[in-house]
């Protein structure tokens, strides 16, 4: 343990991408293989807490002391009484504690954030533009929607909260498929059952002036690291705050025969003052991904519209549709 906390403390250091090991599996072509089913769940928290300081990596003892924490808070969460609007929260989700699938490990990569740059693993402060433009669309979700496109893209099923670009551990469905051939990578998520099909030469980019929901990715080697370069993003995409002209670069580094590194890099000096990089590693796993039946034609979206339509009818406003949890 004392050895591979060394080697990480080594890598963060000096920003040396981990090499290919004798453990790696290879393409036919030259390549080290991709292809698999990848969980990226993980309880590592994506920004450091407060309480590590500034602590970067944590001891096998203190991440075991903090996974067994995580675990008693939500059992005791899973058995606690609620009354008044707290007790509403699990109806407002749709889901309760049985449902969520979060993981129960820290990352291996020993963190105590999934964030390593900025070096406080602290998100950068956002630019004035940032801070307006995050401002209106606040104000836009808490305003009673009068049709779909007043509700956001994960409500009607257009982009997945964890599915990305980039990808993060979420709620559930922290699983992705990679399928490898010599010219393409295709990366699909659980999550609303979403798929980028990324050439593995570059190619040629699209006109700036086409836009796309999960944007344009490009992909290409850099030795045994796939890196792959998402620009001409949807204005109304948004990850994290981030607008259309933001600039995303994943890198996929095959660790050994278990662990996949996954490390991505956010530009966009419009809405925020600095970049920010997150690296996990992802675990190989022999469990398939499920259907997620979340599109854009079920039930749901002309159940609120039709439910809203009544209101209208009967002369009442809406001022319940935002969830306990959100107001």
């Amino acid at each position: 343990m004392k050895n591979s906390t060394l080697a990480v403390l080594v890598f963060a250091l000096f920003g040396i991408s981990s090499t290919v090991s004798a453990d790696v599996p290879m393409k036919s072509w030259g390549k080290p293989n991709l292809q698999g089913n990848w969980d990226f769940r993980t309880i590592t928290p994506f920004q450091r807490p407060a309480s590590f300081a500034d602590k970067e990596f944590l001891t096998a003892d203190e991440i075991e002391e903090y996974e067994t924490a995580v675990k008693n808070s939500r059992a005791a969460r899973a058995t606690a009484e609620f009354d008044g609007e707290y007790d509403q929260q699990d109806l407002d989700v749709g889901y309760d504690q049985f449902y969520l699938d979060q993981g129960t490990t820290m990352s291996s990569t020993m963190r105590t954030s999934q964030l390593v740059y900025p070096e406080n693993g602290r998100m950068p402060a956002m630019t004035d533009r940032g801070r307006e433009t995050a401002g209106y669309f606040r104000a836009l979700q808490r305003r009673a929607p009068e049709g779909p496109e007043d509700r956001n893209t994960y409500d009607r099923c257009i982009l997945g909260f964890n599915a990305g670009p980039p990808m993060r551990s979420g709620a559930y469905n922290n699983m992705m498929k990679l399928v490898q051939t010599e010219d393409y990578i295709v990366i699909q998520t659980e999550m609303v059952n979403d798929h980028r099909v990324i050439p593995t030469n570059g190619g040629e980019a699209l006109p700036s002036n086409m836009r796309l929901w999960k944007g344009d990715s490009r992909g290409e080697w850099d030795g045994d690291t796939f890196v792959v370069t998402t620009t001409n993003f949807n204005h109304l995409s948004r990850f994290n705050g981030t607008g259309e002209n933001m600039t995303l670069t994943e890198s996929f580094t095959r660790l050994d025969d278990d662990r996949l590194e996954y490390r991505w890099t956010v530009e966009d000096p419009e809405m925020y003052t600095d970049k920010y990089t997150s690296v996990v590693e992802l675990q190989r796993t022999d469990a398939d991904l499920f259907e997620y039946a979340c599109h854009e034609a079920n039930y749901a979206m002309p159940l609120m519209l039709s439910g809203a339509r009544k209101q209208e009818a009967a002369g009442i406003e809406d001022d319940t549709w935002l969830p306990s949890w959100s107001r």
